[in-house]
């Protein structure tokens, strides 16, 4: 099967989207697929993917002339499809949270106008304002719908072709490879959008507590008693990293499928989270916070569970790693296949 996988971001972003379209490319090839990946230049940066990209076809331009292909999957933008020519089978995925309303906190769906063009940015708006009010009905130009969240497959109208596969991940690479840290330290991970003023907040009510408060994202800096680590790019080196730190602290408000969730749980890393839709259809053994002092008061018994009671800590921790098997990439991977073939054998006319 030969599949196109097309973006209005350049790979070069490397957010979770861009990620996971290098991620199923390699996983076709391993499965004797071709995969091809074509992306627009919106958001390109200064990395070099030339690592993560052997063996992967990769174009990137603002009109792209696609052909020979079986199945188009596109991680969906408003019209953008329009920019990749040819006669296809189109799947369209729903990746972002601006599609997805009613999975977001109640301060996202609550938010005027102008606040959320603040927040998120004018592009962000008008996606959210086309696909509420003219294309979630129809999502035309696409001949099936793609949702990763279980909860996502709830809002659409079934006479469609909807498929819901959620995210994956090697559970055989995702491991713990180093012990944890002599004190106890709390990660954050994502971008300044995604909680990261809720995190310093939280790391200053428990500045006094003697724990280690750590970030990582492309935008983040180091501010208060919260040590910002930069951008991470390697695999091994977050994995290393997810290994050491004793709890993750993930307050963003916006989002469909976290792959971060899964990573740091396979690493087994107990989770405080806020009790979004989306977050809670991950189905997995979370704790939830709605607040900063709720958020700290879960972190304090964490610590408090590692330092005096480590047996049911360790317990806690390998719990989250089973759970998690669930989204492993050969148990999830061959759905996604699925669909792809499916889709693939759909008339045109």
């Amino acid at each position: 099967m030969k599949v196109a996988l097309c973006h209005h971001y350049s790979l070069t972003f490397h957010g979770g989207g861009e990620r996971f379209l290098i991620d199923t490319a390699k996983q076709l090839i391993k499965r004797g697929h071709k995969a091809t990946i074509y992306a627009l230049p919106f958001g390109s940066r200064p990395i070099n993917l030339e690592n993560e990209l052997q063996g992967i076809g990769y174009h990137e331009g603002f009109i792209h002339n696609v052909s020979d292909v079986d199945v188009a999957y596109f991680i969906y933008a408003p019209l953008v499809h329009n920019l990749f020519l040819g006669k296809f089978p189109r799947i369209g995925a729903l990746h972002a949270f601006v599609f997805l309303d009613e999975l977001q906190h109640a301060e996202i769906r609550s938010m005027s106008r102008l606040s959320f063009i603040k927040e998120f940015g004018l592009s962000r708006f008008v996606s959210n304002f086309y696909f509420a009010r003219l294309e979630k009905r129809k999502l035309g130009g696409f001949n099936a719908i793609h949702v990763i969240n279980s909860e996502a497959l709830k809002l659409f109208d079934l006479t469609k072709r909807v498929y819901y596969v959620p995210n994956w991940i090697d559970t055989s690479r995702f491991k713990p490879i180093e012990e944890k840290a002599e004190r106890f330290t709390v990660l954050f991970t994502g971008r300044r959008a995604k909680g990261f003023s809720t995190f310093v907040k939280i790391a200053d009510l428990l500045r006094k507590e003697g724990m280690d408060f750590i970030a990582i994202g492309p935008d983040l800096e180091s501010v208060g008693n919260v040590k910002s680590l930069g951008f991470i790019t390697d695999v091994e080196e977050l994995i290393r990293l997810y290994s050491r730190v004793h709890a993750l602290v993930y307050t963003s408000k916006i989002d469909a499928f976290p792959l971060t969730l899964l990573e740091a749980a396979a690493c087994k890393i107990p989770i405080v989270a806020l009790p979004t839709r989306a977050i809670k259809g991950l189905d997995l053994p979370l704790f939830y916070a709605a607040s900063a002092e709720e958020f700290a008061k879960a972190i304090e018994e964490l610590r408090d569970l590692w330092q005096t009671r480590n047996d049911k800590y360790i317990k806690l921790a390998e719990g989250m790693r089973t759970e998690t098997r669930k989204y492993d990439v050969n148990t999830v991977f061959p759905k996604f296949v699925d669909m792809l073939k499916e889709v693939a054998t759909l008339s045109l006319n």
